[in-house]
This record gives C-alpha cells, sequence and structure tokens, in this order.
C-alpha cells in the first residue's frame, strides 16, 4: 500500500516537473503566442552578421527579429537555366516578423513603401554582428523593385547598406579617375604655372613691382630730405590738387582690376578641382577663365607702369606739389 502510494507521488512529481518545464518553454518563447506580422525583402549585397534571431529595428527600438536566412533562387526557384542567371535570383531573402504590440497600428504597408519605407543591413559597432533597420527614405533614390514571383511574405524593398553605399562611390570615383587623361591634365597645370612664374618673375608683373619699389625709395629720400613743415604745407596743397584727384582714381581702378582678378580666383580653382572627374572640359573652362585674368593684369600693370613713370620723372611732386614753371615764364 505504502509502495503505491510512493509510485504515486513520484508520478505527480514528474508530472508537475514536466508541466513546470512545458510552461517554462511556453514563457521564453511567448513569441510564438504573437506570432506578428510577417515580411521579408531580398539583398544583393552579403548578409553576413545576419542570422536567425537577430533584432529588427525601426529607428532603434526593436520590434522585431529575423526568422529566416536564404538564397532566392532555393526559395524561389527559376524555371529555366537561363532565368536563374539572372541578377534578381541572385539575391539573398530575408524573412522577419514584426510584433504588432511593439508599433500597434500599422496602416496600409503599401503607403508606407510608396512614401519611403526601406529595410537596410546596419553593423552592431566592432562585433561583426548586424541587424536590420527600417528607415523612411526618399523613394526616387531607392525605387521599390520588382521580382518575377510571387513573395510567401509582404514583401518591404531593400536599399544598400552604408558599407556598401561608400564602396560605391569609391568604385565610381575611381572608374572616372581611370577614364582621365591625367597626363595630358598634368601637362596642361604644369604650362599654367610655368607661365605665371614667367609672368611674376620677367613679365610685365615683375617689372610693375620692380618700378613700385623705385618710385616707394625715391619717396622715402625726399620725405627724408625735406622739410617737414613745408613738406605738411605741401602735402595739404597736393592733397587738395587735381594731380591727387587723378592719382586716386587711378588707384580706384586699379583696386577694381584687383577685386575683379581676386573674384575670378575662386571660380579658377573650383574648375581645377573638377577637372578631375571631367579632364577634358575643364582644361577648356581653365583657359577661358586664365585668359580674361590675364588681360587684366596686363591692364593694371600698364596703368601701374604709368603711374612709376609718371613719379619718376618727377618724385618731388608727390610731396612739394606740381614742378615749378620754367624760368621767364609769367
Amino acid at each position: 500500500m505504502s509502495s503505491i502510494s510512493a509510485g504515486f507521488r513520484v508520478g505527480l512529481f514528474v508530472l508537475a516537473g514536466i508541466l513546470g518545464l512545458l510552461a517554462l518553454v511556453l514563457f521564453l518563447s511567448g513569441a510564438e503566442l504573437h506570432p506578428g506580422l510577417k515580411y521579408e525583402t531580398y539583398f544583393q549585397e552579403s548578409v553576413e552578421g545576419l542570422d536567425v534571431g537577430t533584432a529588427v529595428k525601426f529607428r532603434g527600438v526593436t520590434i522585431g527579429q529575423v526568422t529566416d536566412v536564404g538564397l532566392v533562387s532555393a526559395e524561389y526557384p527559376p524555371a529555366s537555366v537561363a532565368e536563374g542567371n539572372q541578377k534578381v535570383y541572385q539575391q539573398v531573402v530575408v524573412r522577419f516578423r514584426v510584433d504588432p504590440r511593439k508599433i500597434r497600428e500599422t496602416g496600409n504597408i503599401q503607403n508606407a513603401i510608396a512614401n519611403g519605407l526601406r529595410v537596410q543591413i546596419e553593423p552592431q559597432g566592432i562585433t561583426g554582428l548586424s541587424y536590420v533597420d527600417l528607415s523612411f527614405v526618399n523613394p526616387q533614390t531607392y525605387p521599390a523593385q520588382s521580382v518575377p514571383w510571387t513573395p510567401d511574405s509582404t514583401l518591404i524593398p531593400s536599399m544598400p547598406s552604408t558599407l556598401t553605399q561608400v564602396q560605391d562611390a569609391v568604385e565610381r570615383i575611381m572608374s572616372s579617375l581611370s577614364k582621365a587623361d591625367l597626363g595630358k591634365m598634368a601637362t596642361q597645370v604644369s604650362s599654367l604655372i610655368d607661365t605665371l612664374n614667367k609672368e611674376v618673375t620677367t613679365g610685365d608683373a615683375h617689372q610693375a613691382i620692380a618700378q613700385a619699389n623705385a618710385l616707394l625709395t625715391s619717396l622715402n629720400t625726399a620725405v627724408t630730405r625735406s622739410d617737414l613743415p613745408g613738406t605738411t604745407a605741401s602735402i595739404r596743397t597736393l592733397a587738395s590738387g587735381p594731380q591727387t584727384v587723378q592719382i586716386i582714381s587711378q588707384l580706384d581702378q586699379t583696386t577694381a582690376q584687383l577685386a575683379k582678378i581676386s573674384s575670378q580666383l575662386p571660380a579658377l580653382v573650383a574648375a581645377s578641382q573638377a577637372t578631375i572627374n571631367q579632364a577634358n572640359e575643364t582644361t577648356s573652362d581653365l583657359q577661358a577663365q586664365l585668359l580674361p585674368i590675364l588681360q587684366d593684369m596686363k591692364t593694371t600693370t600698364n596703368n601701374l607702369r604709368d603711374l612709376s613713370a609718371e613719379l619718376s620723372a618727377n618724385p618731388a611732386q608727390a610731396i612739394l606739389g606740381a614742378a615749378p614753371p620754367p624760368e621767364g615764364a609769367k
């Protein structure tokens, strides 16, 4: 009798343990009690770091998890080998489930897709793992992809990951550089630098600078040797004289020309930078912009040369006023 009672108690204990274990399994797999909303998407890039159970987030908030990762060619077999070679069958299908309690009212998912709802793979720091991120982007930049099969779940279009976009941009830049005639561009830039260097060292600009230095030396000597009271009076007379007005007018013209040259320099620099992508077009633009600059520099140099020659012929007139009349003149 006691043995039957003991066996009964053992049976009850085992049954209670099984029920407790079942309750624990149901608690840990609570998501299974709430199947959620099923979606799928397709990626043309590597899904390294994604696996079943990977988090699905919307702007950083976890709203679901990945339920399956596979190849499109296995999930939706093509009708022929030729069809299987199409790029659309060389993608990876990722299925995921979204907990409706996390997002509440979803509305019309097709409207959300039309407004730019896209799926993207995002890395989780430096761990090598990734997660699925949902966000809204410009639908014109990343249009929805059409597929020749009927998806098992609601399809949300994907967009390239940030790393893939950076890699694509670098590849496009390298492709553009490989098409550019860098040798011809370097030759033209070198020729331009040589021309500017020659103009500054031995050309009109160099002569204008030398004449300006000589003029300043003459003025400095005249100021040193002159009588300060008389010089002050002469300066006052000179300041109100027509010659000063003429000099100021010439200086204004020179300043305007220099300002015009300075305003054209940023455009010249921008054209030089654009040469990397469009070498042939930029070369003609650079030459077209440089021609008016050199003409303005030549005009400025001629004005400075005339002013320098006038003051060199009579350096004291900048301080003492106009030259005295010749003897015998009344």
